[in-house]
């Protein structure tokens, strides 16, 4: 079993026609979804920027939006053809799934929640060594299904609530103790802060989840 992030960007002004369009066809991108052994996902969207969460059975997987959708998502060029989207590198994962009884089991979901924060450029490298070293030394420490991907300096964030923590949890890969007690604190200068949102939303971004 495996997690996947994904990002998209949508063409300017289109935004509100992307929604519809979501709605009007959940159904039938339930079923694309559902035909690639996609477990679980969840849509989010804020402005033009939109993120995906996915959890699937194979651990190669491959997916894109349907043609359709490129009235309304730019595309990117790659290798053997463009897509529309692009797979997000996991820089944090709080927990690791195995199989998908032991991940989900009877574990009831209140929320699906998604955020979008922008790293300083020169505090990418710091970022990610920060966390990786909180992972592995505290493996599975808050809530398992915490999860952070990168597409350039964006970040997207996924976590589900109620806060969930398996009872056997793995082993780090780290025997270190060096994450930093004051971690909000080391943290905040890695952000370039968003201006135009409540101040509790200055480094993480709410998204709206539209599936």
């Amino acid at each position: 079993m495996q997690r996947h992030l994904f990002y998209s960007l949508l063409k300017n002004g289109t935004e509100e026609a992307f929604r519809a369009s979501i709605r009007q066809n959940e159904g039938d991108l339930r079923s694309q979804l559902h035909s690639e052994q996609v477990l679980t996902v969840s849509l989010f969207q804020n402005g033009s920027n939109v993120c995906l969460y996915l959890e699937t059975e194979l651990d190669n997987f491959h997916w894109d939006w349907p043609d359709a959708y490129a009235d309304w998502l730019e595309a990117w060029p790659c290798e053997q053809e463009s897509r529309l989207s692009v797979p997000m590198i996991d820089i944090f994962h709080d927990g690791v799934p195995t199989d998908p009884e032991s991940w989900r089991g009877n574990r009831q979901v209140e929320d699906r929640v998604g955020c979008i924060a922008r790293l300083k450029p020169d505090m990418a490298a710091s970022y990610i060594y920060y966390h990786y070293q909180m992972q592995e030394e505290r493996p599975e420490s808050f809530n398992k299904t915490y999860i952070i991907g990168a597409h350039g300096t964006l970040l997207f964030s996924y976590r589900e609530h109620p806060a969930s923590v398996s009872e056997t949890k793995r082993a780090g890969k780290l025997s270190s103790q060096n994450t930093p007690a004051n971690w909000q604190e080391v943290m905040e200068p890695h952000f370039d802060m968003w201006t135009d949102v409540p101040d509790n939303e200055k480094i993480w971004r709410s998204m709206e989840r539209l599936l």
